[in-house]
């Protein structure tokens, strides 16, 4: 029996019981009372409640709303207690407060609700998969087990994964003609993926049987050449019988629908202009074999459009037959089975295999669905034991928004606690806005639930919306959800929202036409229209800001359209999703921006980025001088980024009339920049150039993080004062004053196949025609499913609006499935015809039920030109508080900046330090013991040639067996020389190079172990770090040189430090070239490449002299000293030292730490020359780690000196 809710009064006894809650009507407010009344009236620890909602953030406010709800309740108790007035905030509290006997039973509340609000972070209010994931875990535990189920929050990665895998074994390895024709069938790897990631978020998907004619062990190939012989045996014969009565029976019914009246009737006619019949017996005739699919494809016309059944019944029912019967029934369903059956089977095989090989990577991986979460703790019909420790834990079970649920949820909860004799079972939803279909809600399952409680009550107060609109919208809806069959009680006002005065509280607009229009045409027009009724709301209202505005849409691109059209009229507009900048227009702006950086020659991209956005050239103005000049422009700014960083580079290209441009647009000069930050700290934080930034953007633009960054939440979405527009869907749980509907008048989208739920036993089938048999009522089936969910949609969209709502209708061709015309028209109207919905009848069908509701046209789009305004403060202009000290000793620093000239900016916070220019040596004695020139002598001299260097050792091989292929070293060589601007003529210099790098054994500590034989597991590129610094000074850093003083570079390097002026706090940042591993010690080294030219000068026109007999150890410790390398490499060894400290188990830095490498790469000589027994040869400074300096250095970065 349904009655109204009373939160003081309703029963806490076991049972099963249903709460039916309408929008605004308090469902959590009277879910947390009921929490309080659990803890208290009925003695329930609040471990023993269990509280399950839909999603991780209602659970979270509902803890919220739980917990609020117990400390009033407990202050009102011990004011009580103290003999003072209570201080209710609402009267239901109030009235419960009145209700409580003093003395003992009062204290015993007030220690049962102390002890709640010490429990409440541990308490059970999750969502229903959590729920399955804490019992999954507690029983494994009560086990004696260790399972800990990991979730696959996002497969999208997996499913691409085996689609990909799938696509590669078994249609590839089709014969051409079978592949051509599935694919000229719509089966693609992006269809496929699609419908295998339908089936995978659903619990328990299975197939029909195809009558064993699929086997999922065996191959697609052969199955499919069987296939087509089978159906192809069975199709001949009929044909050959039937054939002439089928055409006949066409003809026929032709004269007949034409006598009928039925217009045309194409392609069945009495007289037939070609003999369709002769066509196949033709090509029949000239068969001897079985033909292929693509053979069977090229008869298109006669088969599929003439004879197939679904284009008879498509006619028939045009000309006013409902349930057309087929002529020759038997021939009929073979050409069908020729034509689609070998598609179908084929669609239903990878599906099948594909959810087979999710299934086994997932155990392999150790992970598991949502739906698999759920199929797990699925009880069936049989006896469970594991059911018996949840009905022991919990007495009340409370689940919010079971409108959502599905099957499964509800079989386990009825099994666990709908026995109603220990358990209060009360679900809480409200069938009108069961919206979520596309997750598995299961609006049948509600139903019938619905059909098996024992007592239903109603929440019937509305405190979201203000008396005039309540009335209006109670009025509106009164038909109810005819389609979904539901009533919309009336509900009443109790908001304290003040409604509008000089505006009507429910608004009618009409996007009218004489006759019917297009859908595409009045959407097209919409946007402009809306945007312009928009601002002259705000410019004719006072008491109205962009705010208080929120637009509902259905699908994200009428959010964009109408983000641009309001963005044009200067309106500020917010997009309240889970958004991502990097996937809005300002970040394709930025790709150009950043792909022409990379590469300043490419024309192609020189002329993306000069008509983007950005820049707005007309292509008929870009003539060859201007593009060179831009070219020129885009070489300085990729010179100057590390001085400018890509902000400042931005900002010079975004000057005057293009800076104004953007900030015309709307949100995308904001997008712009935050996507442009992004980009920066990541240039920052991974040492990227402009080059591998344009890549790093790219992919990230491609293949987005899920869940989305905090960070790249577009910030323009998040404007204080714009307009929220919000899809339906999104909209949910929300409210805001003003609601605007634009959309509501269209039908939702048709549903598209080939994959199907049939509607009687829920199994799923793969058909490709929708206009006979099961295609044709499973596809009629998902229409209307479709449609209902729409009418509930609209529910949800309109009861968002606290004081005002805008509807907009209008009249369009194929949208009978529209959601309003059963609440404009009435209930009888749903589904009629668009031509008989005029106005006339509309305004005569609202009057008639006395909806109070203003009906206007919505104006017409205005001239260019005219924009919005905020109002302007009346405050008085004042200068700001000034600071009176800036403290500029922390922050971000590094080696570069320590060692850096007080007006040298261009090294400060740089991440990865660059190699000087040219170096001279002049070096005169003794005949050289080692070459005096070498393969890298001619590569250019200065910090962009060391930078290519660096990049290709990045990537680079360290042996031939590394390479996937022999020119892999090349090609990646090559690429990083075009990118650099330098000369491609270049590469086997450097290939030859960078092979006598990795072959030179090290020497020293590292004896003959050359970086070619160390395997990708024993060394890591790039290692970039972090290193939180409390306080140091140059006196601290030179204090901790002076331990390990007889260690190189102690005394010797002492002075040349004491020189530097070093006082930072905050954090070091740096990137180590290289972290390796000694195989024969199992140490771990330092590396750093050097590109710094030491050699002689020779005239212009001859080349200098550079090989390893200048490099020898004297000439590099002048270097190392003059460059402060040595400094450099013992901040390695600290960053080094922490991060192992971090990542090794038992970790010893006398046993792990070995110490530093610095090679010099032109003076590297190779494998050929060795050098004497322990020594250290040219081209590289080989030292093992001190100790004691590093631990004392450590402790100068991390400690703050007295």
């Amino acid at each position: 029996m349904a009655q109204r809710f009373d939160a003081n009064t309703y029963p806490l006894d076991p049972g099963v019981r249903l709460l039916e809650a309408s929008a605004g009507t308090g469902k959590t407010f009277a879910l947390a009372h009921l929490c309080l009344r659990l803890i208290t009236e009925a003695d329930h620890a609040l471990e023993a409640l269990l509280v399950v909602t839909f999603t991780d953030a209602a659970a979270e406010e509902l803890r919220s709303r739980i917990g609020q709800r117990l400390q009033q309740a407990l202050q009102g108790l011990e004011q009580l207690d103290q003999g003072m007035e209570t201080s209710a905030p609402d009267p239901v509290l109030a009235d419960w407060l009145g209700g409580s006997e003093p003395g003992e039973a009062r204290q015993r509340w007030i220690r049962h609700l102390l002890v709640a609000l010490e429990q409440l972070d541990r308490a059970d209010i999750t969502t229903i998969h959590g729920f399955c994931r804490r019992s999954l875990r507690r029983l494994a535990l009560s086990n004696a087990a260790a399972m800990e189920p990991q979730l696959d929050t996002d497969a999208t990665a997996l499913q691409a994964e085996v689609v990909q895998d799938l696509w590669q074994q078994e249609l590839l390895s089709l014969p051409p003609d079978q592949f051509k024709a599935l694919r000229q069938r719509g089966l693609s790897p992006q269809t496929l993926r699609r419908g295998l990631a339908q089936l995978d978020g659903e619990q328990q998907p299975w197939f029909r049987g195809a009558d064993g004619a699929i086997d999922l062990d065996q191959p697609l190939a052969p199955q499919l050449e069987h296939w087509l012989a089978q159906l192809w045996h069975d199709f001949v014969p009929l044909w050959q019988r039937d054939h002439a009565a089928l055409d006949a029976g066409f003809r026929q019914a032709a004269e007949q629908w034409k006598a009928q009246g039925c217009g045309a009737t194409t392609p069945y006619s009495a007289k037939p202009k070609s003999d369709r019949c002769a066509q196949i017996n033709q090509w029949l005739d000239g068969q001897t074999s079985v033909p292929s699919l693509l053979e069977i494809a090229a008869r298109e016309k006669p088969l599929k459009e003439y004879f197939h059944p679904g284009s008879w019944c498509k006619v028939a029912r045009k000309c006013g037959e409902t349930d057309p019967s087929l002529v020759t029934p038997a021939l009929q369903a073979a050409v069908a089975a020729l034509w689609d059956a070998p598609i179908e089977r084929t669609w239903q095989y990878l599906l099948e295999r594909g959810l087979q090989e999710l299934d086994r990577r997932r155990r392999r991986r150790g992970v598991i669905t949502f739906g698999g979460l759920l199929a797990s703790m699925d009880p069936g019909d049989g006896d469970v034991a594991w059911l018996a420790p949840l009905q022991q834990r919990y007495r009340a079970v409370m689940v919010d928004e079971f409108q959502d649920t599905d099957p499964v949820q509800w079989r386990l909860l009825q099994r666990a606690f709908g026995a109603g004799e220990r358990h209060l079972l009360l679900m809480v939803g409200d069938p009108k806005q069961a919206i979520y279909r596309f997750r598995g809600g299961d609006l049948a399952t509600y139903m019938a639930a619905r059909d098996q409680v024992e007592r239903i009550d109603h929440l019937l107060d509305n405190f979201r919306t203000t008396a005039p609109l309540m009335e209006g919208l109670n009025r509106l809806m009164a038909p109810g959800l005819p389609r979904s069959e539901l009533p919309v009680p009336a509900v009443q006002p109790r908001s304290s929202a003040t409604p509008p005065q000089d505006a009507p509280a429910l608004q009618l607009l009409l996007l009218s036409t004489e006759a019917p229009s297009s859908r595409s045409a009045l959407e097209a027009e919409l946007p402009q229209r809306l945007a312009a009724m928009v601002l002259e709301q705000l410019q004719q209202r006072e008491d109205l800001t962009p705010a208080d505005l929120c637009v509902l849409v259905s699908r994200h691109q009428q959010a964009e359209d109408l983000r641009r059209a309001l963005g044009v009229c200067g309106l500020p507009t917010r997009l309240v999703t889970q958004g991502d900048v990097l996937d809005s227009e300002a970040a394709l702006l930025l790709q150009w921006f950043l792909d022409a950086l990379a590469e300043p020659g490419d024309d192609a991209r020189l002329r993306l980025l000069a008509c983007s956005g950005l820049m707005n050239i007309a292509p008929d103005a870009l003539e060859p001088g201007r593009l060179d000049q831009l070219a020129l422009q885009l070489r300085g700014w990729a010179d100057e980024i590390p001085r400018l960083g890509l902000l400042g580079a931005l900002a010079d290209l975004l000057k005057g009339e293009q800076m104004a441009g953007l900030s015309e647009r709307g949100r995308m000069l904001g997008d712009l920049q935050q996507a442009a930050r992004l980009v920066q700290e990541a240039m920052h934080r991974q040492g990227l150039d402009v080059a591998t930034a344009a890549d790093w953007l790219r992919r990230e633009r491609l293949h987005p993080s899920q869940p989305v960054p905090e960070a790249r939440q577009p910030h323009s979405d998040q404007a204080d004062s714009a307009i929220a527009v919000v899809t339906v869907h999104r909209s949910k749980g929300l409210e805001y004053p003003v609601v605007i509907c634009p959309y509501l008048w269209q039908s939702p989208p048709a549903v598209a196949g080939p994959l199907w739920r049939d509607p009687r036993s829920g199994e799923c089938l793969a058909r490709v025609d929708v206009h006979w048999g099961e295609g044709w009522q499973a596809a009629q089936q998902a229409q209307q499913d479709a449609a209902a969910e729409a009418e509930r949609l609209a529910y949800v969209a309109v009861t968002r609006a606290q004081t005002q709502l805008i509807l907009i209708w209008a009249r369009a061709n194929g949208q009978e499935d529209s959601p309003l015309p059963a609440w404009l028209f009435g209930a009888e109207a749903a589904g009629d015809a668009i031509d008989s919905l005029t106005d006339e009848r509309l305004s005569q069908a609202l009057a008639e039920r006395q909806v109070p509701i203003s009906i206007d046209g919505l104006v017409e789009s205005l001239p260019s030109g005219r924009r919005w305004r905020p109002p302007l403060l009346a405050e008085p202009l004042a200068l700001g508080s000034i600071p009176k000290r800036i403290d500029r000793s922390w922050g971000r620093a590094s080696y570069s900046a320590w060692i850096a000239s007080s007006d040298d900016v261009q090294l400060h916070e740089q991440g990865r330090d660059r190699d000087p220019g040219a170096e001279e040596s002049i070096l005169v004695g003794a005949e050289p013991a080692w070459s005096e020139t070498g393969p890298l002598a001619a590569f250019p001299r200065g910090a962009g040639a060391g930078d290519c260097l660096h990049r290709i050792l990045e990537q680079f091989p360290f042996s031939e067996a590394e390479a996937a292929e022999p020119r892999q070293r090349l090609e990646l060589i090559a690429a990083e020389l075009r990118r650099a601007g330098l000369d491609p003529d270049l590469q086997n210099d450097v290939l030859t190079g960078l092979e006598q790098v990795l072959q030179t054994p090290l020497g020293g500590p590292l004896g003959a172990l050359s970086l070619d034989r160390l395997g990708p597991h024993q060394r890591l590129p790039e290692l970039s770090f972090d290193l939180p610094v409390q306080h140091v000074r140059t006196a601290d850093l030179v204090a901790a040189f002076g331990c390990d003083a007889e260690a190189r570079f102690g005394r010797t390097y002492s002075p040349a430090l004491a020189s530097l002026a070093i006082n930072s706090r905050g954090f070091l940042t740096g990137s180590i070239d290289l972290v390796f591993q000694d195989p024969q010690h199992q140490r771990w080294w330092v590396l750093d490449w050097k590109s710094n030219w030491i050699g002689e000068r020779r005239t212009s026109t001859e080349l200098g002299l550079c090989g390893p007999h200048h490099y020898s150890q004297e000439a590099m410790e002048e270097q190392m000293l003059h460059h402060h390398y040595p400094l450099q490499a013992h901040l390695y060894l600290v960053a080094l030292h922490r991060h192992l400290r971090w990542r090794l188990p038992d970790y010893n830095p006398q046993q792990h730490l070995g110490g530093y490498v610095y090679c010099f790469l032109r003076g590297m000589p190779g494998a050929l020359a060795a050098s004497p027994e322990g020594a250290v040869g040219p081209g590289r400074i080989v030292e093992p780690v001190p100790l004691h300096r590093i631990a004392a250095l450590d402790r100068a970065l991390g400690e703050v000196p007295a």
